[in-house]
């Protein structure tokens, strides 16, 4: 049996003729280990380089983020779990590019750089090595974002062609590490070091799990041991593809955190929490800030101000590399960062529940959707009930079970319709919707937006008149000229209405419905998976107008279970 260290792997492991056991993206060839997949790529799209993410790298420039899949780690409620658990599902999706045409789209596309993220690079060690050649020979930068958890061979080999890096740490212990399938932790913090000492720009992402807040601290500690400046980014952990919520830390949980970290590191970030101060880049000597951010989905900042000049006006040099650009970028929903694996597993869930539970069914109406630029427009065509369904028909039809879309389809609408007729003649309270924080408001294309309309109230947050694309903050005057009746708050990460309540109190924004006990957070049927706004709108409908005899939201849950099961569907909670 011919066997062969892998190349992906930060310790011995042992190819035999075949495939490599842990990530499945190498196999044993004569005496060697090749890529199964070699120059092929999921997704390639421009974004925004705080969307990867990196902070103190040419902020605010417009970076090419390509992917393939897989992975040589397994973490709990990981993001990308559809590209790097399941990598076979994906595999018709992969297009094979030589690195040339890669570095045509990305400067047909107007981009400063390539940066190859979102599954892990070590896992196409070879096509990364030969795209970011090939980047350097246009006069472009190269980069990429990865676990860390690389073999010496990998690391030397990338250390001399990356301009930047982003290592994600999952903690410090080597227990952490093993909950992901990896051995210890050394690895990663290796990592972090021999790059930083090679000349790359390097910015550091570390995951925060309820409970496990010495972890973080830990981590930064060891940073710190490295270099105190280097840009430390806490994820407030989400859980993402079955991950247990209970493991997902509160607002103000995470706000202390950075609070303690800011004591190790000068550059402490902190993402997934909306309304936030903590994306924001200051100045070392003055505090003033340098770069206003906001959330930006999963893993992801959007620029709202960009300071002009490379000095702040106390004189101290701006702490970034590279230039900057006010230039703000509007991206699609589904484009950027880690969204578009939101996107792909979404329609998944939307297969699984019209009964095409084939992986390779999935994977060819994945591929489809891919090739098509689909996820550039599926937040536009699901944001209503009725454009939700009629892309439910579309992805059942194409994966075999046209009738069964139809309808699971027809079924939904009738739930809803049901609902509606509850509250024809009845008055239309003012609703204001928000992500978390009051000042992080929903905007109009969003399809929660349409729940409430769906469950007889009126969405004031359409009197802002922006998208979602539009990257100016709103402000506290804007929100109190909406004078909404009810707010409805959706977390996107725990936070209770406690704390939101207090949030609203500090801004001085929304008091008369906090005076008034009309704080809400948004309800989202659990149970239901992607098809869950149907108990929502109940929820809605029910706090909107009590007495109207709407359906209970349990009651609902089990009539889309019913819908689901009479289709020979199942239902999946990746989110």
């Amino acid at each position: 049996m011919l066997t062969h260290e892998c190349r992906c792997c930060a310790h011995h492991c042992l190819i035999p003729e075949g495939e490599c056991g842990r990530c499945g993206m190498y196999r044993g060839a004569g005496g060697a280990a090749v890529e199964v997949f070699p120059d092929s790529y999921l997704a390639r799209y421009p974004t925004a380089i705080e969307t990867v993410p990196f902070l103190h790298f040419w902020p605010g420039h417009a970076f090419y983020a390509v992917s393939s899949v897989g992975c040589n780690l397994s973490c709990p409620g990981c993001v990308s779990a559809i590209l790097t658990t399941d990598p076979g599902t994906l595999t018709e999706a992969l297009v094979r590019l030589p690195p040339d045409n890669v570095v045509s789209e990305a400067e047909a596309a107007g981009c400063r750089g390539i940066l190859f993220c979102i599954n892990e690079p070590a896992v196409s060690l070879p096509t990364v090595l030969r795209l970011a050649d090939a980047a350097h020979d246009a006069g472009l930068l190269f980069g990429c974002s990865t676990n860390g958890y690389l073999g010496d061979e990998a690391t030397c080999a990338l250390a001399p062609l990356l301009d930047c890096v982003n290592v994600g740490l999952k903690g410090a212990s080597d227990a952490c590490y093993r909950e992901c399938g990896g051995a210890s932790a050394g690895p990663a913090f290796r990592t972090v070091r021999a790059l930083y000492e090679a000349g790359v720009h390097v910015e550091v992402s570390a995951v925060y799990v309820r409970g496990r807040e010495d972890e973080v601290v830990s981590a930064a500690e060891r940073v710190a041991a490295t270099d105190a400046a280097i840009p430390f980014q806490i994820m407030r952990f989400m859980p993402f593809s079955g991950g247990e919520e209970e493991r997902a830390p509160a607002a103000c949980e995470a706000e202390d955190l950075a609070e303690t970290v800011s004591s190790i590191l000068e550059n402490v970030y902190l993402f997934n929490t909306p309304g936030t101060s903590r994306l924001s880049t200051r100045c070392p000597a003055c505090g003033r800030i340098l770069i206003r951010r906001a959330f930006n989905g999963p893993m992801g900042a959007r620029n709202e101000w960009v300071h002009p000049g490379e000095r702040c006006a106390c004189g101290a040099r701006v702490p970034v590399s590279g230039r900057m650009t006010a230039e703000l970028r509007p991206e699609a929903r589904y484009a950027g960062g880690y969204r578009p694996t939101r996107g792909l597993e979404l329609i998944r869930g939307m297969l699984a529940a019209a009964g095409v539970a084939d992986r390779a069914a999935q994977g060819r109406v994945l591929a489809a959707e891919l090739a098509s630029g689909g996820l550039s427009t599926l937040h536009e065509r699901i944001a209503t009930p009725r454009g939700f369904c009629s892309a439910l028909r579309s992805y059942a039809a194409a994966g075999g079970r046209p009738d069964e879309g139809e309808q699971l389809a027809s079924d939904l609408l009738s739930i809803v319709s049901g609902i509606r007729d509850k509250t024809v003649g009845m008055g239309r309270p003012r609703v204001y919707v928000a992500l978390g924080h009051p000042l992080a408001p929903l905007f109009a294309d969003k399809p929660e937006i349409s729940l409430i309309s769906s469950a007889g109230g009126y969405p004031v947050n359409r009197n802002l008149g922006r998208s979602d694309r539009d990257a100016r903050p709103v402000t506290a005057r804007e929100v109190e000229a909406l004078r909404p009746e009810v707010v409805f708050y959706q977390a996107v990460a725990p936070v209770d209405t406690e704390t939101f309540v207090r949030a609203c109190l500090d801004a001085g924004v929304l008091t008369e419905a906090v005076r008034r006990g009309a704080v809400y957070r948004l309800p989202a049927g659990k149970k239901t998976g992607c098809l869950g706004w149907a108990a929502s709108i109940a929820a809605v409908a029910g706090i909107l107008h009590p007495n109207a005899g709407c359906p209970a939201p349990g009651e609902v849950e089990e009539a889309v279970l019913s819908c689901v099961r009479a289709v020979g569907g199942e239902i999946t909670y990746g989110r």
